[in-house]
């Protein structure tokens, strides 16, 4: 038998695929399972271990909530996606389990950590989409507000010269 925010987190976690979880308890950042052992691993943190049920331990890695942003932007290096859950509601004011819910998805392109980002190179998120034969690029930096969109040989063109940090493209047959 699992513990309620044992079931909160892999519920959280099922909703979010492929991103390493951090989910907020009290003033710790922690994630579990396999996103445990790979946040030890690439932040150089203790790997330890927490009961969550009968007979249940899971692996536990975790961070004071004050230095997140840093980790965050280390895992971004690393080419990590991560998804940052916070509590919605203050803990003793809550009878039971605090609501929770994953608040931002860190990328690439969309990280704003000064940590992960360069003066001097923008940091752009580009979105490619090819139907009929025509292309349209969009880039944009979240860190800065600018959007620049091109289409047709232009947008190969300026896809090119742009080297965004990270790049979106439609999968075949979901346009």
């Amino acid at each position: 038998m699992t513990t309620p925010i044992r079931r909160q987190y892999l519920d959280l976690k099922k909703r979010h695929p492929g991103a390493i979880l951090f989910f907020r308890l009290g003033d710790f950042y922690e994630t579990f399972d396999e996103d445990a052992e790979l946040v030890a691993r690439e932040l150089d943190i203790v790997l330890t271990s927490k009961p969550m049920g009968k007979g249940i331990r899971v692996p536990l890695a975790g961070v004071p909530w004050h230095s997140i942003d840093g980790h965050v932007a280390k895992l971004v290096k690393r080419g990590h996606r991560v998804a940052i859950c916070e509590q919605m509601a203050d803990p003793a004011s809550v009878k039971g389990l605090v609501p929770r819910e994953v608040v931002r998805t860190v990328t690439a392109g969309t990280v704003t950590s000064e940590a992960a980002l360069s003066a001097e190179t923008p940091n752009e998120l580009a979105a490619l989409v090819e139907r009929g034969g025509e292309r349209a690029l969009a880039l944009a930096d979240v860190t800065t507000g600018e959007v620049r969109v091109a289409s047709g040989l232009g947008a190969v063109a300026e896809l090119a010269r742009a080297a965004p940090a990270e790049l979106l493209v439609e999968e075949a047959g979901t346009g």
